[in-house]
């Protein structure tokens, strides 16, 4: 019944106005998020609202508070040709109060690599980045108040051994299975009108406007099954999202890593992510967003205290745990400030597994677990017929975040929540993509064509990391190690040998034709104390090369 009500509520909502706007939804790395986020920095605002996927109708309303007149005479007609592409985008079939598209993109992809052996984590192109060597896809939308998608591609998971020396991504057949696992990889309906929308479905979720990740939620994995719910206006806008992931129990094979299993089901215990987002846009010139949120497992899927902003903060700092019940909670503070002269500035801070002081016990300590810090400086110039971004960037996260104390508890894992590839686990955190113990520093760019016909991107990267980051091994749980007379840990150095990588990436797509592109990358990486083992090296030189072709698009 309770399910029933917030199903109608959520619909009277959509249809409590009568000006409706597009709903089809964008991510954050598509063309069309990108190029209003760039158009926002020459003009020297603030962009669009970083919790993705947003609305066309969404972008609209941000690109509209730009100033047209200020940009420059190629900016202007790049203003307008994208506001009409949010607001109607090409489609097969268009009328006044429907449309709908088919996609069979298909995309072969080739790495090679020269040097050591790669492990699955080696590969600077990480799976959830890799395409499908084939997708099927249909979209739709109704009287503008309504969108769905759905994206059904063929893409297989690799074995272990693979991943050595070079492989044809989604070709090799042999010991592989459907990683879709029967459910699509990308789908979801969204619905709502020109101050709200309402998504349910499956696909990437992020927050921040990171440039090597983001602290708070990340889009690490290929898919997230998530529902979010969203309001804005000039001044403020609301995000509520909730994520299931599917229960999480021990491989047979390696017994001490976690992982999720094969098929999602509906009975408990349950263990979601649930976040409220508050965004505050200054003037256009400073966005100040408050994250907060908890890790919950329960026994039922649907628990009215989710919907109570703020509760998370009280007694749910995850250090114990009731009968059938276990919550940790986490926040963060983002500050994006624009500069003027194509400059912009943003800052990130997250806490996880808050205190409040009458919630402490004797030998505890009020400070949080764990801590991370995220800063960037970029700067975007627009020249004659393409943006030329540049950026620099500082990333620290403690020894213990996205970790917990609870070891006894096999199924609860915090945040390193994720979905396996294999049997040799390739688990992933919700957070920031390196993990805890990690100090980044990272320079970058990119040249981007103002009608998305060539992408160019580079990368220098220097990445200090404990023998608490990212692994994919026996030891994924790192669980803090107690202290006497202590409930919590909060270390501040990295701990144990530190692992030093060295990077370097260039990165080229061309697509001469919307139906068709093609793309390249190379890399080379160095790393010393490889994986946390004093003395031991490790590099080598990875090639990537794909080309996308989709015949439906010819017809557009």
């Amino acid at each position: 019944m309770l399910k029933k009500t917030v199903a109608v509520v959520l619909v009277a909502l959509c249809l409590c106005s009568d000006i409706f706007a597009d709903q089809r939804t964008y991510d954050y790395d598509d063309w069309e998020y990108r190029v209003i986020d760039y158009i926002a920095q020459v003009a020297g605002v603030t962009g669009p609202h970083d919790t993705t996927p947003v609305t066309g109708s969404a972008l609209s309303y941000n690109l509209q508070r730009i100033d047209r007149e200020s940009l420059p005479a190629g900016v202007k007609e790049l203003y307008d040709d994208v506001l009409g592409k949010v607001g109607a985008p090409d489609m097969l079939y268009r009328s006044k109060t429907m449309f709908f598209d088919f996609g069979l993109p298909i995309s072969p992809e080739i790495y090679l690599k020269v040097g050591d052996d790669a492990k699955r984590s080696d590969w600077y192109q990480g799976y959830d980045e890799r395409a499908a060597l084939a997708t099927l896809s249909f979209e739709f939308g109704w009287s503008e108040y309504v969108y769905g998608q759905i994206a059904l591609p063929f893409k297989l998971r690799l074995s272990e051994g693979m991943f050595n020396d070079f492989f044809a991504q989604n070709a090799y057949m042999s010991g592989s299975e459907p990683y879709q696992r029967v459910m699509p990889f990308d789908a979801g309906v969204s619905l709502g009108n020109s101050f709200m929308n309402f998504f349910l479905g499956r696909g990437q979720l992020n927050m921040g406007k990171g440039f090597t990740g983001n602290l708070f939620v990340a889009d690490n994995f290929q898919f997230q099954d998530f529902a979010k719910l969203s309001f804005y206006d000039d001044f403020f806008s609301y995000d509520f999202t909730y994520t299931h992931f599917d229960q999480e129990n021990p491989i047979a094979d390696n017994g001490g890593v976690n992982s999720l299993q094969q098929w999602m089901r509906m009975d408990g215990p349950h263990q979601s992510r649930i976040t409220h987002s508050y965004a505050f846009d200054i003037f256009d010139k400073v966005t100040l967003t408050l994250r907060e949120g908890a890790i919950l497992q329960t026994e039922s899927a649907l628990d009215l205290r989710m919907f109570n902003p703020f509760i998370f903060l009280h007694n749910w700092q995850g250090f114990e745990k009731e009968s059938g019940y276990w919550a940790n909670n986490y926040a963060a503070l983002d500050i994006t400030a624009a500069l003027g002269g194509g400059f912009r500035m943003n800052l990130q801070l997250v806490i996880d597994q808050i205190q409040l002081s009458n919630e402490m016990k004797d030998g505890s300590n009020m400070f949080p677990n764990a801590f991370g810090a995220l800063a960037n400086l970029s700067r975007v110039e627009a020249l004659e017929n393409s943006f030329w971004e540049n950026h620099m960037e500082i990333v620290y996260t403690s020894p213990y975040l996205y970790l917990n104390d609870l070891d006894e508890d096999n199924e609860n894992m915090d945040m390193i929540l994720g979905y396996y590839l294999s049997y040799g686990s390739d688990l992933s955190y919700t957070g920031y993509q390196y993990g805890p113990d990690s100090i980044v520093f990272s320079y970058g760019g990119n040249w981007l064509a103002y009608d998305g016909s060539f992408d160019l991107t580079y990368e220098l990267m220097y990445r200090l990391h404990g023998d608490r980051g990212i692994r994919y091994s026996a030891g994924q749980n790192q669980t803090p190690q107690s202290i006497a007379g202590k409930d919590h840990v909060y270390d501040f150095a990295l701990t144990g040998v530190i692992e030093h990588t060295f990077l370097a990436n260039i990165g080229v797509a061309y697509s001469p034709h919307r139906a068709f592109s093609i793309s390249t990358g190379l890399t080379y990486q160095v790393k010393l104390n490889y994986d946390n083992i004093e003395g031991d090296s490790w590099q080598n030189l990875q090639w990537t090369v794909g080309f996308t072709i989709d015949p439906m698009a010819f017809f557009k």
